[in-house]
């Protein structure tokens, strides 16, 4: 597909998707104001009030009403899945067949968890490396968006050998990889910068966060223990890895009741 045929498949971002990714990136944002923009999307609404009354948070009575669904849910769950689908909402990957969802919303969701709690040790504002991390992977769901058939070879083929990766077989069948969809989705949309996560070489701050994020994401999901994973150790890196890992059957249940 050429890029002019590309760019015409950009599916255009609400403003309302936009306020509510900008302004629950801010690291002061509160609850209240996080309820005020929730109300100002119904369909976002739902979901959070039926998350809120799922057997994930398996309230004592039932969750009617946005501020309490919020104040069941807890600030970073509210914050994490509103972005998720203010965002996601924007596209369609029933045609492709091999896109798991749960799988990856639930390392979308760990990745940018991990991110928010290691980004400190690196001197990195962690709400914004929050959604970075929330969003690193955007382009895939683009992918299977606008290209199903290709994008379901390239899963398939990848889950078939571990020798090629997901980002090499979509480079080959789409003519860019994860990383790259992502990145034309963040320019296209004219988002800040700093939500690319850098996703560069410098191995020294933000650009190294988001992939080791997303890596340690996928070995949790697949329930790998710390010792097998070949993470690294430093940072805090083993207890907030450990924590994902205790916390990863909620995190499917949630990713269940929300996608």
């Amino acid at each position: 597909m050429s890029q002019a045929a590309m760019t015409s498949k950009i599916p255009t971002l609400e403003s309302g998707a936009m306020k509510l990714l900008l302004e629950l990136s801010d690291a002061d944002v509160s609850m209240d104001k996080i309820v005020r923009l929730v109300e100002m999307s119904p369909s976002i609404a739902a979901r959070l009030v039926g998350s809120a009354n799922s057997a994930w948070s398996n309230p004592v009575a039932p969750v009617t009403n946005i501020p309490d669904a919020c104040s069941r849910l807890g600030l970073n769950v509210v914050r994490t899945t509103t972005i998720a689908l203010a965002i996601g909402q924007s596209f369609d990957t029933n045609r492709c067949p091999a896109f798991d969802a749960e799988k990856f919303w639930c390392t979308s969701i760990i990745s940018s968890n991990l991110a928010a709690e290691l980004a400190p040790t690196m001197g990195i504002e962690p709400n914004t490396s929050r959604t970075a991390a929330l969003l690193h992977n955007i382009g895939l769901l683009w992918l299977a968006d606008t290209m199903p058939a290709e994008t379901n070879e390239s899963l398939a083929l990848a889950n078939e050998s571990q020798d090629k990766t997901i980002s090499k077989c979509l480079l080959s069948a789409c003519g860019l990889s994860r990383e790259q969809a992502s990145l034309y989705l963040f320019d296209a949309w004219h988002l800040p910068a700093a939500l690319t996560g850098g996703w560069g070489s410098d191995d020294s701050g933000a650009d190294s966060l988001i992939p080791r994020c997303e890596n340690m994401a996928t070995q949790i999901y697949s329930e790998t223990p710390f010792e097998e994973s070949g993470c690294p150790t430093d940072n805090g890196a083993i207890a907030a890895y450990e924590t994902q890992l205790r916390d990863l059957s909620k995190i499917r249940d949630l990713s269940a009741a929300l996608f």
